[in-house]
């Protein structure tokens, strides 16, 4: 057996999946616990009550890592982006380019994520699709500093 086979049995074997019922029999969290310290591990996809997807990403350790995809309850995507785990504070908070939309489907706002905060240029609109020029502009730690 090659060494990233026998990697892939070992790490399977440490694992166990969970599945988190809702109100109506409908699984509200699905994914795998580490059977050696408990911690959350791998894809893990969240529900609505209503079991309408909610929210999909990796779990490292209990901390959110990668790519996340969040959902409306009317299953239009909500948002996109990367969350980084930050092992002092047990948080991940947001990093890098995301993305927003409205429960319409029309674009809501973009822009870069630096350890949570807004930082750099970010575009905001309105549900009909018209520039938010209350919200758009420069931010620097999650301030808005210049208008756009």
């Amino acid at each position: 057996m090659c060494a990233a086979a026998l990697a892939s049995a070992v790490l399977a074997a440490c694992q166990r999946e969970v599945r988190r019922a809702g109100s109506a029999d409908a699984p509200r969290a699905e994914g795998a616990r580490s059977r050696l310290d408990g911690a959350d591990q791998g894809q893990w996809t969240w529900r609505y009550p209503d079991g309408t997807l909610r929210e999909r990403g990796a779990l490292q350790d209990g901390l959110r890592v990668g790519t996340w995809t969040q959902w409306w309850s009317n299953g239009a995507v909500r948002a996109q982006g990367a969350r980084v785990p930050d092992r002092a504070t047990r948080s991940s908070p947001r990093e890098g380019p995301w993305t927003f939309w409205h429960p319409n489907g029309q674009f809501a706002a973009r822009g870069i994520y630096q350890a949570g905060q807004r930082e750099g240029w970010w575009e905001f609109s309105l549900d009909d699709g018209r520039l938010d020029g209350d919200q758009s502009g420069l931010y620097h730690e999650d301030a808005r500093i210049l208008d756009g």
